[in-house]
């Protein structure tokens, strides 16, 4: 049996939906909330290099931590997607832990990419 309060909508799916429906009609939403929502995409992409990278490499998140100077929670926070804003100081940092090359692209029409290259064995 569920129980919902009366006049609110049955799941969350309708907000999605609503913001999409506004987004095919053309809205785009005040500049500073498409640029937070821009960031968190990328930190989350980033995030997902992260973890795949220090998976691949066999690391457990407190020695990565370790390789970058910070705790294993501030590196769980960064494969959440959880660590803004994103530095060009953590970008550099994250190259050098992970033995990457760290390539960031940045366009005006946001559709923003961060990709890792891996170095030559």
């Amino acid at each position: 049996m569920q129980s919902r309060v009366p006049g609110a909508a049955a799941n969350h799916t309708s907000w999605k939906l609503s913001r999409e429906r506004r987004a095919a009609e053309g809205y785009v939403g005040p500049p500073e909330v498409v640029a937070e929502r821009e960031q968190i995409r990328l930190a989350h992409a980033l995030g997902q290099l992260v973890y795949d990278r220090r998976a691949a490499l066999g690391l457990g998140q407190s020695a990565l931590g370790e390789r970058l100077g910070m705790s294993g929670d501030e590196v769980e926070a960064i494969e959440l997607g959880g660590m803004l804003p994103i530095t060009a100081d953590l970008l550099v940092r994250l190259a050098t832990a992970l033995d990457v090359t760290v390539e960031l692209h940045v366009v005006s029409d946001g559709q923003n990419t961060v990709m890792f290259e891996e170095h030559a064995a």
